[in-house]
């Protein structure tokens, strides 16, 4: 009997070594995939992944061209974001809210040029559009092409002279040299 209170005192202390080293494991592995990643795809590549399922789905929804250039946007891929987000525009020629998602990202890019040419687009296609004049403007302003700003400004203001920016703008036509007409 003795020898069997031994024998069995060392199976248990035997089963405990190797549970302790199989937890001892299992917490390592589980550390290796919170600090690590686990290997699994990043929210950013799922996101791709499946923007880039939507447009071969749906190629001429501009809700999927948008999807796709956030998705591109959000891994830092500018170019990538650029060029869906302009196809997104090319679908909807008259959508301003398409348009400014691709001047945004041409201006998180450092394309300031490429952002006003894409606004000079848009208010050729769209010549009643004030809001796209004032932002047209604005960007042609910052990019130092002051005949362009001006020109822009003058139209928002022949678009828009009663609106609540117009006393503005016709304060930054003074500062850039040409008035603005009188204030309403």
């Amino acid at each position: 009997m003795l020898l069997d209170q031994k024998r069995t005192r060392r199976i248990v202390q035997v089963v405990a070594i190797f549970t302790s080293i199989a937890f001892a494991g299992v917490i390592f592995v589980v550390l290796g995939l919170i600090l690590f990643g686990g290997g699994g795809q990043s929210v950013e590549d799922q996101l791709l992944s499946d923007a880039r399922e939507r447009v071969q789905a749906q190629p001429r929804s501009p809700d999927a061209w948008d999807e796709l250039a956030s998705a591109h946007a959000a891994k830092g891929q500018f170019d990538q974001a650029i060029e869906a987000a302009g196809r997104a525009t090319e679908l909807a020629p008259r959508d301003f809210s398409r348009l400014q998602t691709l001047i945004s990202l041409r201006l998180r890019a450092g394309d300031q040029d490429g952002a006003v040419d894409a606004l000079q687009d848009f208010t050729a296609r769209n010549p009643r559009n004030a809001e796209a004049f004032l932002q047209l403007g604005q960007q042609a302003e910052q990019a130092g092409r002051i005949d362009l700003a001006r020109l822009s400004y003058q139209r928002y203001l022949q678009l828009a002279p009663d609106d609540p920016l117009a006393q503005d703008v016709r304060q930054r036509l003074r500062t850039l040299g040409e008035g603005g007409g009188p204030a309403p």
